[in-house]
């Protein structure tokens, strides 16, 4: 038989039952190595992040798992917000796996000003305002590190309690079809990347471009922006038209064909997605570009073994 709520509340609470739990301190403010003291953890599950709150904060000596205790006589949250709210809004936030440990200081490819961006990323988010927020565009190169540095600010922003979404902008479009070919509104998924408070976009830009294509993504502009709520993206195309010789064999979404011809590896990100969609972007974000070195490239160069001398 369950015990009502009063009495339950009165037994945790009481004098005697919390005062040497208050003593030992709460686990987070022990700042564990199982967690970090964050109260989470974090680990792989399928293609996406999976956040599941600590084993030490279930059994937390202080608040019993409740992240709530007795402080001259009031009961106080442990920490906010609370590592169960935390897991829940990265559950639900679709990072990918390849990033669950992203952080901002973990970032290692400083071959062009990735240490500079860093910083300012890191200041940014210290002076995000929900209640008055700014979006951001991160344009660079392919392999540069856009999308780990998006998934760590996103985790971030998850930290502070606020709810974000990452898509990578063409598998979006992807569940779109999907949804289409089984005769689906798109309404719903639509819905809720307009409804979150921060909505992170990877690959801005890639796509077949098509009518429908960008219809959609001026749908997801116009709806966060008529909300007063923004949008964190990365792109690989160039703030500004481009002065780079054209080539060929370019498209929309890297892959090669044969005797093609295209421009849109030169193109600006104002010519992909249009002067009006870029216009509100530009005016309701911050715009930083991240050089360096392909770290892909890199690390497969560094994986290649010599083979002079090798016998035989």
């Amino acid at each position: 038989m369950e015990r009502p709520v009063r009495s339950l509340k009165t037994e945790l609470f009481s004098p005697t039952r919390t005062s040497i739990p208050q003593q030992l301190g709460c686990a987070l403010q022990q700042k564990r190595s199982c967690c970090d003291g964050i109260g989470y953890r974090l680990k792989a599950n399928g293609s996406l992040t999976q956040a599941i709150v600590c084993e030490c904060v279930m059994e937390c000596q202080s608040c019993f798992g409740l992240n709530r205790r007795m402080v001259d006589g009031v009961s106080k949250p442990c920490h906010t917000p609370a590592p169960s709210r935390v897991a829940s809004l990265i559950n639900a936030a679709c990072l990918p796996a390849r990033y669950c440990t992203a952080k901002l200081s973990s970032f290692t490819n400083f071959s062009g000003n990735g240490n500079e961006v860093v910083q300012r990323l890191s200041q940014w988010t210290r002076e995000f305002d929900i209640e008055n927020p700014k979006g951001l565009i991160l344009g660079g190169n392919v392999g540069v590190g856009k999308t780990y540095l998006l998934a760590a600010v996103a985790k971030t922003f998850a930290n502070k309690g606020i709810s974000v979404r990452f898509v990578d902008f063409f598998q979006l479009l992807l569940e779109l079809k999907a949804g289409y070919a089984q005769d689906k509104n798109d309404s719903r998924v639509l819905n809720e990347a307009i409804a979150v408070d921060v909505l992170f976009i990877d690959e801005l830009g890639k796509g077949r471009n098509s009518d429908w294509e960008l219809s959609i993504l001026d749908q997801l502009v116009m709806g966060r922006y008529n909300q007063n709520k923004v949008m964190i993206a990365s792109t690989n195309y160039d703030f500004k038209p481009s002065d780079r010789v054209q080539m060929t064999n370019g498209s929309l979404d890297n892959e090669k064909r044969p005797g093609s011809f295209e421009l849109d590896r030169f193109e600006s990100l104002e010519q992909r997605i249009g002067a009006r969609i870029y216009s509100r972007l530009i005016e309701s974000s911050d715009l930083i570009e991240l050089t360096g070195e392909d770290f892909r490239k890199r690390n497969l160069q560094e994986k290649i073994q010599p083979t002079r001398g090798v016998r035989r």
